[in-house]
């Protein structure tokens, strides 16, 4: 059969599914139609000077909801052009000339302009302490300069040293603010009250601060009306708490992943659907390197050697997750180095342990240094986490076997925050701790620079800011992260797969495992959830049109589903599944022809997110 054929019959075929499936956001229901979201933290009022990450690893997302950057996203290796339409790179790529779409308005009906982009850039660049998440970019790599206003739809921005990944970050990562509004905020970090205004999809409307925000669709909106009309994101601290909402129907969608002992519970719930698609997330354990006898990196070896990782995943999280590596970087991550792992051999950390002088036990088996003091370490540990806590339990009886005591303390999330950072103007004193990381920290191609470049010596400028997370100080790992920052793609990825070598044998921090996207839903709600590789679903791009074509797995009892899906595998370019269209047929074979159909006719508007 030809394609036009093909064609042919997949849209006639479409026309009766049609009849069949709700579509989309189509439901039939009168009035102004809301989806109700719960997230697990608050995120003050989402300007990029003042959210909590409370709500991390969706952080980002959600603030991309009202914010645009002039590129998305940031997981591609070439981002699609957002408040951009080109962006093109001269002087060996120290100077980037950014063209904007035209039509655009802020969401207070004030035109978006050049001049906003030129303040944006600078601003962040002047208020470095008070956006350390995203002013990083144009205070440190790449080293942002100056910006030159051509007219009003066209910007040059100029950088000290060559910035080949623009595109990728700032370009698709900085949230562009209003110049008309934070030219009279000096103080943005203290800005904690005033609803934001951006460019984005919904306007925020409402806070009920730790307990719900409000958004309503930004009618003007340049990509075209959202599909819903109001998002309401629930605050829900407690993971079992934001599942039976969703069971009651209190929520539509839950932005956790789904535990894996509810994943096969929730897929055969009437009126719940489970969509697998894809985020560079991680979960992880982190070292104190700065406190003795953490500092040393054989010890910090020796430790991750023991931990049994494959048992983590099996047990904790009933396989529904990739073991963590000793690299650090998201298997699927472009930069990460494709032949790595995780070393687990306990004989060898016993060993390890022998050499570097830790001999020396108590009657209880647990190690000593050579000065005395017991290898026995308090593990920090979110209370409203309790998959992290397993985890952690689990590897403290992995411990034993090459005495090392962990002790596991479950704290809420503030105080865990307060023990992370210590005193003022003092070294944190903390053992180590459990977190997890976005999307940006694997796919940021400065990632490794700036999550473990070594703290600054007394009246330098930090470079990154691994002092905050690990303190880990290595002269020949930053040499390699400080050269890659200017080098063109090939060469980056040689250096940055030599500094994760370095990484893997020093070990600061121990991925313990990358979650699978797994996200429960209410079908009669929303059924419009598009896969955004790399990111998740809760995504500006779940509310556009245009986007259907993206890979979604699909599945719950009403027999949703039929797309391939991108939960895993993916070798770390833009692939990661075939095209599938996120609606109810009657039928497997029709629901392979239409994918299959308009996969081709769609092709060239998404390749990337095939």
């Amino acid at each position: 059969m030809s394609l036009r054929r093909l064609s042919l019959l997949v849209c006639a075929l479409g026309l009766v599914a049609t009849s069949l499936a709700v579509v989309g956001p189509a439901s039939g229901q009168a009035g102004p139609r809301t989806v109700k979201v719960a997230i697990k933290g608050n995120e003050n009022n989402i300007t990029p000077f003042t959210v909590g990450f409370g709500a991390n690893p969706a952080t980002n997302d959600i603030q991309h909801l009202v914010y645009d950057a002039l590129f998305w996203s940031q997981a591609k290796a070439d981002p699609e052009p957002w408040l951009a339409e080109k962006a093109e790179a001269s002087e060996g790529g120290k100077v980037w000339t950014v063209t904007l779409r035209e039509g655009i308005t802020w969401q207070d009906g004030r035109p978006f302009s050049a001049e906003d982009v030129a303040f944006s850039y600078d601003f962040y660049k002047k208020q470095e302490g008070a956006s350390g998440r995203y002013a990083h970019h144009v205070s440190d790599v790449p080293a942002f300069d100056r910006s030159e206003i051509v007219d009003p739809k066209t910007i040059k921005l100029f950088f000290s040293a060559a910035a080949p990944q623009f595109k990728i970050m700032p370009g698709a990562d900085l949230p562009i603010i209003a110049k008309h509004i934070f030219q009279n905020i000096p103080e943005p970090a203290k800005a904690t009250t005033n609803l934001p205004v951006g460019t984005g999809p919904f306007k925020l409307v409402e806070i009920v601060p730790d307990q719900r925000y409000r958004f309503e669709a930004n009618q003007s909106y340049f990509k075209g009306k959202p599909r819903i009309d109001r998002l309401e994101m629930v605050i829900i601290k407690d993971p079992g708490s934001s599942f039976t909402a969703l069971r009651t129907g209190d929520v539509d969608m839950v932005e956790r992943n789904v535990p894996g002992e509810l994943v096969d519970q929730l897929k055969g719930t009437s009126g719940i659907g489970v969509a697998e698609g894809t985020r560079f997330e991680s979960i992880q354990l982190s070292f104190n390197a700065r406190k003795a006898p953490l500092s040393d990196p054989k010890l910090r070896k020796a430790m991750s050697m023991g931990m049994n990782l494959d048992d983590v995943v099996k047990t904790v999280l009933l396989g529904r997750a990739r073991p963590g590596r000793d690299t650090y970087l998201h298997p699927d991550s472009p930069w990460a180095k494709k032949d790595a792992g995780h070393q687990f051999d306990p004989t060898g950390a016993n060993t390890m342990l022998d050499q570097a002088g830790y001999t020396a036990k108590d009657p209880d088996g647990i190690r000593k240094t050579p000065d005395g003091k017991r290898l026995e370490f308090a593990i920090l540990v979110n209370s409203f986490e309790p998959l992290e806590l397993r985890a952690l339990q689990l590897i403290a009886s992995q411990m034993q076997a090459i005495g090392v005591k962990y002790n596991v303390e479950s704290l809420d999330p503030a105080t865990l925050r307060s023990r992370r950072s210590g005193a003022p103007g003092q070294p944190p004193t903390y053992d180590a701790y459990v977190g997890n990381i976005e999307s940006h920290a694997h796919v940021d191609p400065d990632a490794l620079y700036y999550f473990f470049h070594s703290p600054p010596k007394p009246g330098e400028k930090a470079k990154g800011f691994g002092a905050a997370i690990t303190g880990y100080s290595n002269p020949e790992y930053d040499k390699l992260v400080e050269e890659a920052s200017t080098a063109d793609t090939s060469e980056r990825r040689r250096l940055l797969s030599e500094a994760q070598d370095l990484l893997a044998r020093d070990l600061p921090q121990q991925v313990l495992w990358y979650p699978d996207g797994i996200w429960a839903y209410r079908q009669a709600a929303y059924d419009g959830w598009v896969n955004d590789r790399g990111q998740g679903i809760l995504t500006k791009r779940s509310f556009l049109t245009g986007y259907d074509n993206i890979a979604l797995n699909k599945g719950g009892a009403n027999g949703t589903g039929g797309g391939s899906g991108a939960t895993g595998g993916g070798g770390g370019g833009e692939g990661g599944g075939t095209s599938a269209v996120p609606f109810v047929v009657g039928g497997a074979l029709l629901a392979g022809l239409a994918a299959f159909g308009i996969a081709k006719a769609r092709r060239k508007k998404a390749t990337e997110d095939e």
